[in-house]
C-alpha cells in the first residue's frame, strides 16, 4: 500500500525490496498484481545491507538472497548470497518493517513512547526529523486500514514538507 500510495502521489520510480520470493510476500495476489499494473517493481530475493549518503540518501546497497529450508521452521528462510552485492541509486526510502519497532530503531537512537512504540509528532515524524513512521511501528490502531491511512497521511507529510 505504501508503495502504490508514493507511486499515485507522483513518484519517478518505486520499487519495493523484499528478501523472500513473491509467493512468501504476506500481501494479497491483486495487491501485488495491481502494483504492477500500477508500474511499481519488485526485488524479490534482495536484502538491505546498507544505506548511503552523507547529508541524504544517494544509494542503497543490495546482497540477493536465497532460499533455504531451516530445521524447525516451516517457511523458507532467506539467506545472503555472498559476493552479489550490488548498488542502486535511491533518493528515498520508505521501510515497511513490522510491529516490533525496538529492532530496527536501536541503531537509528529514535524515541520510543511508553508502549515501546517509535514517537511521532502530529505530521508523523520521528525524533529524526527526516525519519518518519506510522502504522504498528508508530502504535496506529492494530488494523491495517489504520495502518494504511497512517501511511498515506505521513507521505503527504513527507511530500508537504520537502517542498518547503
Amino acid at each position: 500500500d505504501c508503495a502504490r500510495t508514493i507511486n499515485k502521489l507522483g513518484a519517478e520510480t518505486v520499487t519495493v525490496v523484499y528478501r523472500r520470493a513473491e509467493e512468501q510476500m504476506p500481501a494479497e495476489k491483486k495487491e501485488i498484481a495491481d502494483a504492477k499494473a500500477e508500474g511499481v517493481k519488485f526485488a524479490f530475493q534482495n536484502n538491505i545491507v546498507r544505506i548511503l549518503g552523507d547529508k541524504k540518501v544517494e544509494s542503497v546497497e543490495l546482497i540477493k538472497t536465497k532460499l533455504v529450508q531451516k530445521e524447525g521452521e516451516s517457511r523458507l528462510s532467506p539467506v545472503n548470497i555472498e559476493n552479489s552485492n550490488y548498488q542502486v541509486d535511491v533518493d528515498y526510502i520508505v521501510m515497511a518493517l513490522g510491529s516490533k519497532p525496538q529492532q530496527y530503531v536501536k541503531d537509528l537512537g529514535l524515541e520510543l513512547n511508553k508502549w515501546g512504540n517509535i514517537q511521532i509528532d502530529e505530521e508523523y515524524r520521528t525524533s529524526n526529523p527526516k525519519i518518519y513512521s506510522g502504522g504498528d511501528l508508530a502504535g496506529i490502531k492494530g488494523t491495517v486500514a489504520w495502518a494504511a491511512n497512517s501511511g498515506r497521511e505521513a507521505a503527504k507529510c513527507m511530500i508537504k514538507n520537502i517542498a518547503k
